[in-house]
């Protein structure tokens, strides 16, 4: 074989090698458009998943922003408060009718009002904490849950430590207005009127708020004596964040109201003294 011969088969040897190139190239080109393809129908259907579990959640938050406030209203009628402006002093013109509100629901211990804010509801209690909380005033199941006392306090009001628990909807709904207590958008002059169902008003002066990581101690109903009584208040007092001008000691009763943050991760906290108890005219 000449040199000619053996350049014949050096062209023929280089195009066969070329060909196999382009028939690999081709055939990892169609593998990756095939796995580009399926990262894409992987990322589409993550994509419309999120989308369907967020619309599924917006819808289940206009439900239940709907339903709370159409209980609002019923009960607002029913108790004879609908007419009642957030500025109008607390007393004859707030005119309860407890004796329809129990027939309504029978979980019914009284009404809590804050003047000049939204908070304006009948308050409830049951055997445990969990009742209310995923559900409303009228006993349909609602992620709003209402306000409602500690299953542990006397239903009078007369512990030492009164707890009220309420969520903070962002909509304005229950207890979200303790946030402009806790940022001072309502002075340090803040009253907190309670109404008893045995038509009792029971008015409250804010003495300490806070934010605080969830936590067992600032919901201590009861206690062993007064000097973990007096400890307990002065931790209270300390945590504010502003000073209210109440003192506050181990003959007063108290309230404390509790409510998540916006990010739901901490405590908005309220604590209240007792400063007048009056019957009501019926």
């Amino acid at each position: 074989m000449d040199d000619k011969d053996l350049e014949k088969v050096d062209k023929t040897v280089d195009v066969g090698n070329d060909s196999a190139d382009k028939n690999i190239n081709k055939k990892g080109k169609k593998k990756k458009k095939i796995l580009d393809n399926v990262i894409s129908l992987v990322i589409l259907i993550v994509c419309v998943a999120g989308l369907i579990y967020s619309g599924s959640k917006l819808y289940g938050w206009v439900i239940n922003n709907i339903n709370s406030n159409g209980v609002i209203n019923d009960i607002n009628k029913i108790a004879g408060v609908s007419d009642i402006k957030e500025d109008e002093d607390p007393g004859a013109e707030f005119g309860l009718n407890f004796e329809s509100l129990l027939a309504y629901n029978q979980d019914i211990v009284g009404w809590i009002r804050i003047p000049k804010t939204s908070v304006s509801y009948a308050l409830v209690q049951a055997d445990d904490n969990n009742k209310y909380l995923r559900h409303s005033l009228d006993l349909t199941w609602n992620e709003f849950g209402w306000p409602f006392l500690d299953y542990r306090n006397a239903p009078d009001f007369t512990d030492k430590n009164t707890v009220i628990y309420g969520h903070n909807i962002v909509s304005g709904l229950m207890f979200a207005d303790l946030a402009n207590i806790y940022n001072g958008s309502l002075g340090t002059d803040v009253e907190i009127n309670i109404y008893r169902k045995d038509y009792r008003l029971l008015t409250y002066k804010v003495f300490s708020s806070y934010v605080y990581d969830p936590e067992n101690y600032y919901l201590t109903t009861n206690f062993a004596n007064d000097e973990q009584y007096n400890t307990y208040l002065n931790a209270m007092v300390s945590r504010s964040v502003r000073n209210y001008n109440q003192s506050v000691g181990i003959d007063d009763t108290i309230i404390t109201l509790s409510t998540c943050t916006s990010d739901a991760k901490r405590r908005i906290v309220v604590h209240a003294k007792l400063v007048s108890n009056v019957e009501m005219p019926r």
